[in-house]
């Protein structure tokens, strides 16, 4: 009887132990994201790579918080004459530089800052990219691999957001920039983040998200189908992996109606495969307008589809020259 006793108690106190760490799990980020959050302290010049070209510069951001952030920024070419009316703007004071409109993109998983790399130089815009601020292993493999690393995806999560709004306080100091046409690309894994960091950050003017798409655990299903075939392990490990990054909370549909009422832009593929309807359809279903979309042809965006990826730089780019927000 003592026995079936203390096993009741360790069953109990396990039960509450799970579900305490399932609450700790699924609390608010807010309250993070704002610990996180601070003023711009120091911002050091690192060495460009091989692929950064045409003036492109890479910084290193530090926040009072000791949040860090990693930005490529390219600066703006001269618009033609033509256009020049509609791409910029003059400071009161006619001695002040040229400012063009600023285009801050969150890439994919490994692509970060090297997004600037894959898009040639536009006329009359300042180009950033932004790494995530991801300190563990970028490439685990297996599954027990990649459950070590959930503390270090955790603490990517809870600071991307603030590192778009850190570098944007240095951006927004740059006399070449135009601070009222702020434009936040957020492409696929990125997606998410940008939504979150648009609707926390007021100083976004605009934001577009290229293959993107809501409710997490369907997004880490579809990316389990093909390790993973077995549909009953699948939903279990999907499920389990949602809990573990808080996955409701991230959820970009649960954030983007406060974007408005700044536009939000979509550019979606019927052909994506990685991104199943029913999660591209909840983002869009889930904003507030004004709202537009895109579509596009073809598979998702890869490092390794460079031809998918320079189809949806071009859908994203001219529009945001030719049409600023209003």
């Amino acid at each position: 009887m003592r026995t079936r006793r203390l096993l009741h108690a360790a069953a109990i106190a396990l039960l509450l132990s799970l579900g305490g760490a399932a609450l700790w799990m699924l609390r608010d980020p807010e309250p993070v994201f704002r610990r996180r959050s601070g003023p711009l302290t120091a911002v050091d010049t690192l060495p460009r790579a091989d692929h950064e070209r045409d003036g492109t510069i890479v910084l290193r951001l530090r926040g009072k918080t000791g949040l860090t952030a990693t930005l490529a920024v390219r600066p703006a070419s001269p618009a033609p004459a033509a256009d020049a009316a509609d791409t910029v703007i003059r400071d009161a004071d006619p001695a002040s530089a040229v400012r063009y409109p600023l285009v801050l993109i969150l890439g994919g998983q490994q692509r970060g800052r090297g997004a600037v790399a894959l898009v040639d130089a536009i006329p009359g815009v300042v180009l950033a990219a932004l790494d995530y601020p991801y300190e563990g292993n970028p490439s685990p493999r297996g599954f027990f691999a990649t459950l070590g690393q959930v503390p270090a995806i955790r603490r990517a999560f809870y600071d991307t957001p603030p590192a778009v709004s850190l570098a944007l306080d240095h951006l927004l100091q740059r006399p070449d920039v135009d601070p009222t046409h702020v434009e936040l690309v957020g492409a696929s894994f990125g997606a998410p983040f940008a939504t979150i960091a648009a609707a926390r950050d007021p100083r976004i003017s605009r934001l577009w998200l290229a293959q993107g798409g809501g409710r997490p655990f369907l997004l880490l299903d579809a990316s389990l189908t093909r390790d993973v075939p077995w549909r009953a392990p699948r939903l279990a490990l999907a499920g389990l992996g949602t809990l573990l990054i808080s996955g409701p909370r991230f959820a970009p549909e649960q954030w983007i109606a406060r974007v408005a009422p700044r536009p939000v832009v979509f550019l979606d593929s019927r052909e994506d495969e990685r991104i199943p309807a029913a999660s591209r359809e909840a983002l869009f279903a889930a904003a507030a307008e004004p709202k537009s979309r895109i579509w596009l042809d073809g598979p998702h965006m890869l490092g390794s589809r460079p031809q998918v990826i320079r189809a949806v730089v071009d859908s994203i780019l001219p529009r945001i020259v030719a049409t600023p927000p209003r």
